[in-house]
């Protein structure tokens, strides 16, 4: 890959694994290559070092090893690669985090050893503590929030510039650092993937862990209308749906629970629904929500953080009071029993995944943090249409 000029902005982007496939990244790298250059690397189960578009996308394969191990080996893969940034006296260099933890700290040390700067995503409800709903043990639970918040506040305080997806996401935290640029907008999803078919009538959640999405207040809230509604159904996707409803003995003829499986296949899942339900107990933004206004599809979600963000109740859909299983399911009951209100909501839905949730918007936004955090114009590359190659 040519080396991009100076005043360009080269972006490291950190990403959260796991990655099963070069398809995982792609889309991203082809985004960011219509404005940027630079490189991705995360971890999964494969090993891959090959250039997309205007990026290197570097991925270590970690299956079948110890995890501790492998994510250490992996960090000093990516600081090596700072070093030899460093070296070769790369400037403009900004350092992007897809979370505040481990991939946060990391970013921070190549931030500080390159000489570039910081951006962390704030792409998570940190201060919520039914993000451990699905713990069992409440010593466990408080621990594991304890410890998310401190490191949490450790990298946000390094950052100089932080991304979040609702305006109260940095609650709980350390306050950032004085001077630190702060932007909300959603993140990039990758929406042409995503299409609508004619309706059946079914429910549709996507997603795990089970409390944490709701699984078990969609259930509950189908169970107590299903009578009226013989017709309908509840489909719900994601790993260990099933064995979680199973253990608490949630079950019903009509209520069916498919592993989780790859996008394509989700996709005509949700083609076919007639609504896409997310009553998330915790939802930092619900990328799944973003996917079904592509699809043009009646949302449902609960009223939580980043969920009225993406919809808005009563234009492109509706929401639901959190952790309530009886409001829940009288809002699926209005929905149900009118399939104009459905369409209506659908079809606004996909006008605002046309324009605010576009790859476009989100190019704009990112451009406009990068530049602020670094003072220089980040559009000094012409941007080329989606799906080209340079």
């Amino acid at each position: 890959m040519q080396a991009p000029p100076e005043d360009i902005p080269y972006l490291i982007y950190l990403r959260e694994g796991p990655s099963h496939s070069v398809a995982d990244a792609q889309p991203v790298c082809e985004a960011l290559s219509r404005r940027f250059h630079g490189e991705m690397w995360t971890y999964g189960s494969h090993e891959t070092d090959t250039v997309i578009g205007r990026f290197r996308l570097r991925v270590l394969n970690t299956d079948n090893r110890n995890q501790r191990l492998a994510y250490l080996g992996y960090m000093r893969l990516v600081r090596r690669r700072a070093r030899e940034l460093a070296a070769s006296g790369r400037k403009n260099v900004v350092v992007i985090s897809y979370d505040p933890f481990k991939n946060g700290l990391l970013a921070s040390m190549v931030a500080r050893i390159t000489g570039g700067k910081f951006i962390c995503e704030v792409n998570g409800s940190y201060a919520n503590p039914d993000n451990f709903a699905d713990l069992t043990s409440p010593l466990k639970r408080r621990f594991m929030l304890r410890a998310m918040r401190a490191m949490a506040s450790y990298v946000v305080r390094r950052a100089d510039g932080i991304k979040l997806l609702f305006d109260d996401a940095l609650e709980g935290l350390a306050k950032p650092r004085v001077g630190a640029t702060i932007r909300r907008y959603p993140n990039l999803a990758y929406l042409t993937r995503f299409y609508s078919l004619p309706e059946e009538k079914f429910i549709l959640l996507v997603g795990f862990p089970f409390y944490r999405k709701g699984a078990d207040i969609l259930c509950n809230a189908f169970i107590s209308i299903a009578d009226r509604f013989p017709e309908w159904r509840v489909v719900l996707i994601g790993h260990q749906l099933a064995a979680a409803a199973e253990k608490i003995g949630l079950r019903h003829e009509r209520i069916q629970f498919l592993a989780g499986m790859k996008q394509d296949d989700v996709a005509n899942w949700m083609a076919r629904c007639a609504i896409l339900a997310q009553p998330s107990r915790s939802e930092a933004m619900g990328r799944v929500l973003l996917e079904g206004a592509a699809a043009g599809k009646c949302r449902v979600g609960s009223n939580i953080e980043g969920i009225p963000t993406v919809i808005t109740d009563g234009v492109d859909g509706a929401l639901a009071r959190t952790n309530d299983p009886k409001d829940l399911a009288r809002v699926l009951e209005e929905l149900m029993n009118d399939r104009a209100r459905r369409d209506a909501f659908g079809a606004a839905a996909r006008r605002r995944a046309e324009t605010e949730f576009s790859p476009e918007h989100y190019l704009a936004n990112l451009g406009e943090l990068v530049e602020a955090v670094t003072k220089k114009p980040a559009n000094a590359i012409a941007e080329t249409p989606l799906g080209s190659r340079s």
